[in-house]
Order: C-alpha cells, then structure tokens, then sequence
C-alpha cells in the first residue's frame, strides 16, 4: 500500500553505518600499524630475541637502565625459562645465567630488579609462578630489602592477577610509554656505561672512584633499621610459589658495608635479620644458604673503585657471583 511501512528504503541507515566501520576499519589498521611498529622495534627488550637496536647498542639500553621494574617484569611474563633469579640489582649485577654450567645454560632467566623492597615480592613471585617451566625459584635476599619502605615507585599490586598480567602485556604493545620509547633514540641515549643480556643479566664496568665514593655515601644516607614488619611480603611471595622448588639465599655482604652498618650502630640489626630469615626457610622446610660472609676475603675501599670482586660497597661481580652460582647448585666449581 502507497505509504506503507514496507515500502520503506531498508537501507535508511546504512550510510552512518558505512562510514563508522569505514572509521573503525581505519583505527584498526592504524593501531595495527603502531603495534607492529612497537613489536619489530621491541625497546624493552619483550618480545624478540634480537631487536633491531641490538645490533646498534650491543645491549646498551638506557630505557632498561632506568625503568627496570618495567622492563624486568615484562620479560620474565615473555621468556621461557625452567629457573628464575629473583632478587634486587645485586641479583641482575653478579649472577651470570651464562656462568651457571652447562646442562643449565639457556634454561635461566635472571629477573633481579634494582632497589626491589620485599612487599613487591609477591608481584615478582606471581609472574614466576605464571610461567608454565618455570618450577626453580632462586630468592637472593638482602639487607635493604627489609629495612625500607618509602620508595616511591613499586611494582603494580596488579601483576599478581591474570588480568593484571594480561593488561600488563597487551600495554608493551600499545601503550602510550612503549609507542614513544620505540626510537633508536630513547633506547641508545644511555648514560650508565654497560650492556644487558637477553638472559637479564647486565655486564657492567669498574667504577671510578669518584662512583664508589658516591654510592658509598648514598648508602650511608639510606641505611636503616630493620623493620620486621616487611617479611610479610617475603611471606606471601613464598605462598604463592607453593608447589615449586624454591631456595633462598643471603646475598654476600661487602665488608665496607658491614663497617658502615657497624658505625650507625646497624650491625645487630643484619644479625637478627640473618637469624630470622633462616628461621623462616627452616619453619617452610626451604633450602636456605647464608652467603653474607662470601665476599668477606674480597678487601673493598669505597675511595679506590671497583675491584675484581665488587663493583661498590653493595654489588658484587661474577667473579663472587660464581662462587653464589656454585653454592646454589648451578655450577660445579667457583
């Protein structure tokens, strides 16, 4: 019938439609575009064994260098590993995966990540535990760890979540700080001296002593009590690993610092800190190695640099690494 609802067009709408999924049909292709620009380019080193810029830096990457939480924890959710190192800067400074002998060569992923306070443990432990080979933890403890609670910038609570972790990945895609950082640029304008390895480990060289004796009064400024309360995230951490071989280990303690924890009347403090974490691995029936006394035949002046032994007052080098690396099974001499 003349009017009828029926003789209406049944395409009335469809160029509003046509030209949203032309729009969106755009958006997509141009955020395929930046993603693959940021997954060729790959800047923190996330997704691809050799990324372009490698071949510039030899591993040199300032964005590693100072956001290490951020590139850290992205790799250990990419790689495929059977051992994880966990632990603080001295972990990723001193443990070498590619020391540890043979049969465990490329089986390693060493995620030490600098300044790590115990409460961000469980983050660290939840992306371990996500990895399906992952089955052997190695905890690197240290003093500093349980002593401080201000730092300002901390893993996200988040990444102990599957969703977390999934937002965590889809964002070193398309993220806004992965989109600008995918320049040779952001990645080669470095200012520390030194190169990183895929396995996590960064090969970094003697410090000067005017480095030394600035990390030695940076750590006289940041030395403090012991605050007990912090091995609630060591705790939790270890809750979430159930089911995995987890050892934990005292990270060797450089002499200059012991004095330094002796004068500020500190020294009493890493006693029962030592005391109570073998207490704990003892109270979960875990493999437990008190190596604070390790680097002690390795003399150390903060005004003379780094030696073969110690970068500075708290990081070791590979060569006492080694002789960690032998105590915790992974290799069979020193």
């Amino acid at each position: 019938m003349p009017g009828s609802d029926l003789d209406a067009p049944a395409s009335s709408g469809s160029p509003w439609r046509v030209a949203l999924l032309a729009g969106l049909a755009v958006l997509l292709a141009c955020l395929g575009l930046v993603a693959g620009r940021v997954l060729w380019f790959d800047p923190y080193w996330v997704w691809r064994q050799t990324p372009p810029w490698l071949a510039e830096t030899g591993g040199a990457n300032r964005l590693i260098d100072r956001q290490t939480r951020r590139a850290k924890t992205l790799q250990a959710l990419s790689r495929d590993y059977e051992i994880a190192l966990v632990g603080s800067s001295t972990t990723y400074h001193g443990l070498d995966p590619a020391d540890a002998d043979p049969p465990f060569r490329g089986r390693i992923y060493n995620a030490g990540i600098s300044g790590i306070l115990a409460g961000e443990l469980p983050a660290i432990a939840a992306i371990v535990a996500s990895r399906p080979r992952a089955r052997r933890v190695m905890i690197g403890l240290d003093y500093y760890m349980v002593s401080r609670t201000d730092r300002a910038v901390r893993l996200d609570p988040a990444l102990e979540t599957v969703l977390g972790r999934l937002g965590a990945r889809l964002g070193s895609v398309i993220g806004r700080p992965f989109i600008e950082d995918a320049w040779p640029s952001e990645v080669a304008a470095k200012t520390d001296p030194g190169s990183w390895t895929y396995d996590g480990f960064r090969v970094t060289p003697p410090l000067s002593p005017d480095e030394t004796r600035l990390n030695a009064a940076i750590r006289r400024r940041t030395t403090v009590g012991l605050v007990p309360a912090t091995y609630a995230g060591l705790e939790r951490a270890l809750d979430i690993l159930a089911g995995r071989e987890v050892v934990l280990y005292l990270a060797p303690v450089n002499p200059a610092q012991s004095r330094l924890l002796d004068e500020l009347g500190l020294l009493g403090d890493l006693e029962r800190w030592r005391a109570d974490m073998r207490r704990l691995a003892e109270s979960r029936r875990l493999p437990f190695h008190d190596l604070t006394a390790l680097g002690r035949d390795a003399p150390f002046d903060p005004d003379k640099g780094s030696t073969a032994a110690w970068l500075d007052n708290l990081h070791y080098t590979p060569v006492i690494g080694r002789r960690v690396l032998a105590a915790l099974g992974l290799r069979a001499a020193p």
